[in-house]
């Protein structure tokens, strides 16, 4: 193998590497089975124990606000009025508000008594029952209307029932009240039906939480396709014909609430134009008695012609001016509606005006009234939506009361013009005598007020057929859908199980890839140091010590075997016999290596010394059997010689080994320093080919820069998916500053599969003779083994 040192390191290549999360996404896959597997058992027991929910939804045609305006009964009663102008499209939005309001909600909860709910117990799942499927009927009186009750069982039979809470039982007849947890249960069987024995399951969640469970359930949305006036209402419930009864109860509901608001102004006016009608009525009746008393008295039974001209001019101008008065009647009690203190009204909107532009704003304020009341009886003062709808009833009374400006000084126009014909018409009927004028203006006056009657009596029928049509137009349903089971969808519960037993394991491989900073591959070491890679280790079961041994083949002793040759080949001279293996850390493999590195020296007939220089935390000397028992401490205190310490190793008579000592040293940095270490190692160097010094971790203590001076080889040992990338930078800074000579790593402990060269490429036949013979050859040898 050919080895090269480079004098500085390559610049680290960082970045993602993609094709390596896959191989260790592809090496989990059982893990990706196992999670998959799981959710989807999830899933299953999610679908086998949740209530289906049904979704019914239907399509209505909504109507316009002004729509209200055209008498669908055929219009006026006393002949053709103008033509109905275009109705605006309805506000959609608006429509959607009222509908999935909580004040509409209430009432269908009402209605349809959806704050009892009735289930039939089951073995897995509790089916809830509709209350028109069961055989009697439940009336409940609520002591809290919005108190949520626990779930009581209800065992019914042919005459009487009882309910029961835990262990508290109350038995209870048909027709008969019954006082349960402070509220009144009235049980009653329905006609020509039979009662039979049966458990159900009775909960009451009150009326705020069947408002809330239904609020969210009822939805509804424009159609695009459908025009500028269809909506798709859409409730979802446990049982597909309470869904439907949902939605007829609310568009009822919601139609009354929408004739309510159209026909509160008709109402308004109605009442108005009726006392008017009364007021004129009895002013009619005066006036014809004075006529028929004037005649009486003054025998006065007929009007010349002319006369009778100048009083049909008169009582034209009489008649305009009667409906100028009314006009300015209306004009007044519109804008005392408008000026009175206190909270907004629903103003009249007097068509009798004959204004359109005032008729357009007296509307659009209604509506404003009207929705900021909805607000203020939903929520509170403070809502966000009052502030422009506030603004809006600003614009909308100013605009009112300019029109009614406008209007009043068109009156007042026209009364001036009325005025001087009418000052001409007398001037001409001065000439008649007294009499036949006081009778023609008796009569004049009657006619006014016959008119004023006939006028009255028109606007009123016209009215109340505009509000017999308000109550004739509804929402019209045009198509109804009932869907299956929509909550949960057993294909999009597992897709969604399956897609999340994915993913949290590949979440979880992720996330420990990227936080991962230990040397997995060849490339982690390569991409930050360039020192060669002297020798590749496999991770030995066998938690053996010794692996390596004279007649051992397994692929370990082979990996040791060619460590020993790349040593051989590294271009040093025959002087350079010294080899220092140390490591970053405690827990690399550096013992280990030592000792069977200069074991395959030894075996290879080569004269080979074992220091063990760990001072502080040896264990060689337990290892190989030699605890407590005299070495280096001891030789560097004067207390022994050379020869005293070394010690030779069973089975392997090239091998020497020199033990820490006994008593450790308190102080090793500075007994490693003391001067019988040269003679030491003078000695060595001339009796054995090779010195093998095994020494602390650098970045533990100082121990093995100290002793780097006395070494010609440095082996920094490393060990798989143990040893940290930054224990690397500190290799190349000791590299770079030649704190310790010719540094080559050996990679420790490697797991397959990891893109390590020399690993697992001897075959499992070569693999299980080298097991066999090292299992033969410990069996009988005396050297401890691990």
């Amino acid at each position: 193998m050919e080895q090269k040192y480079h004098d500085e390191p390559e610049e680290s290549k960082g970045g993602f590497d993609a094709k390596r999360l896959f191989g260790k996404l592809a090496k989990s896959y059982y893990w990706l089975i196992l999670s998959a597997g799981v959710c989807l058992a999830a899933a299953f027991v999610y679908i086998r124990y949740t209530t289906p929910l049904y979704q019914v939804s239907t399509f209505i045609e909504v109507q316009s606000a002004g729509e209200v305006k055209s008498n669908i009964l055929g219009g006026s009663a006393f002949g053709s009025g103008p033509a109905a102008t275009a109705q605006a499209a309805p506000d959609l939005n608006s429509e959607i508000f009222k509908l999935e309001a909580a004040a509409l909600i209430e009432k269908v909860v009402d209605s349809l008594h959806l704050d009892i709910e009735v289930m039939q117990k089951g073995r897995v799942l509790d089916k809830p029952l509709h209350l028109d499927s069961l055989p009697f009927t439940i009336k409940l009186k609520r002591w809290d209307i919005d108190e949520t009750t626990p779930v009581y069982k209800l065992l019914v039979s042919e005459d009487s029932y009882k309910l029961q809470l835990e262990k508290e039982v109350v038995k209870g007849y048909y027709n008969v009240p019954l006082v349960f947890k402070h509220d009144t249960i009235t049980i009653e069987p329905k006609p020509f039906l039979s009662i039979s024995k049966g458990v159900y399951l009775l909960r009451f969640p009150g009326r705020d939480g069947a408002v809330g469970k239904y609020a969210s359930r009822v939805s509804a949305t424009a159609v695009p396709k459908g025009g500028m006036a269809m909506l798709q209402i859409t409730v979802k419930d446990e049982i597909p014909e309470r869904a439907k009864q949902i939605v007829e109860v609310l568009l009822q509901n919601y139609d009354e609430a929408n004739f309510e608001f159209k026909s509160k102004a008709l109402r308004t006016e109605i009442e108005f134009l009726e006392n008017r009608l009364n007021t004129v009525s009895s002013e009619l009746s005066q006036q014809a008695n004075k006529v028929k008393d004037f005649k009486s008295n003054n025998k006065v039974n007929d009007v010349g012609t002319s006369a009778n001209q100048l009083l049909g001019n008169l009582v034209t101008l009489d008649s305009r001016k009667g409906e100028n008065q009314l006009r300015e009647n209306l004009l007044t009690q519109i804008e005392n509606s408008m000026l009175a203190s206190g909270q907004e009204q629903i103003v009249p909107n007097v068509t009798a005006l004959a204004d359109p532009s005032l008729a357009a704003f007296v509307d659009g304020y209604n509506r404003l009234v009207v929705r900021k009341k909805e607000i203020l009886d939903r929520g509170t003062p403070q809502d966000i939506r009052l502030p422009d709808i506030n603004a809006g009833l600003a614009t909308a009374k100013n605009s009112i009361l300019s029109s009614l400006s406008s209007i009043r000084q068109q009156i007042r126009t026209s009364n001036a013009f009325i005025a001087s014909q009418e000052q001409n018409s007398t001037n001409r009927f001065q000439g008649m005598t007294e009499k036949e004028k006081d009778l023609n203006q008796t009569n004049r006056v009657l006619g006014v007020k016959d008119q004023l009657y006939t006028f009255l009596q028109q606007k009123i029928e016209d009215k109340k057929m505009e509000y017999a049509s308000a109550g004739i137009a509804g929402t019209r349903i045009v198509d109804w859908n009932v869907s299956r089971s929509v909550n949960p969808k057993p294909y999009v519960v597992y897709a969604m199980g399956f897609l999340l037993g994915l993913m949290l394991p590949v979440l979880i491989i992720v996330v420990q890839f990227m936080m991962n900073n230990k040397i997995e591959t060849r490339e982690d070491v390569h991409s930050i140091t360039s020192l060669p890679i002297a020798g590749e280790i496999i991770l030995d079961d066998s938690k053996a010590d010794l692996v390596i041994a004279e007649e051992t083949v397994s692929p370990i002793a082979e990996q040791f075997r060619t460590l020993r040759t790349n040593i051989s080949y590294m271009g040093y001279g025959p002087d350079q016999k010294v080899l220092m293996v140390t490591s970053s850390v405690s827990g690399e493999g550096k013992s280990f290596v030592s000792l069977n590195l200069a074991s395959s020296l030894a075996i290879s007939s080569k004269k080979v010394a074992l220091l063990e220089f760990d001072l502080r935390n040896p264990s060689l000397s337990e290892r190989l059997g030699f605890k407590k028992s005299i070495g280096i401490t001891n030789y560097l205190r004067g207390e022994v010689q050379i020869d005293d310490i070394l010690q030779s190793v069973p089975e392997l008579e090239n091998l020497s080994f020199l033990s820490a000592g006994t008593p450790l040293p308190l102080n090793p940095g500075e007994i490693i320093l003391n001067p019988r270490m040269k003679a030491l190692f003078d000695y060595l160097k001339a009796h054995y080919d090779y010195i093998v010094m095994d020494t602390p971790p650098v970045e533990a203590v100082s121990d093995a820069l100290s002793l780097g001076k006395l070494a010609d080889l440095t082996f920094f040992v490393l060990r798989h998916k143990f040893t940290v990338r930054p224990s690397l930078k500190l290799i190349n800074d000791l590299h770079q500053d030649q704190k310790l000579p010719h540094i080559s790593l050996i990679i420790n402990g490697i797991k397959p599969g990891y893109g390590f060269q020399h690993v697992y490429g001897y075959g499992y036949e070569y693999g299980q003779m080298g097991k066999g013979k090292k299992k033969k050859k410990n069996s009988e040898g005396k050297l401890k083994i691990a």
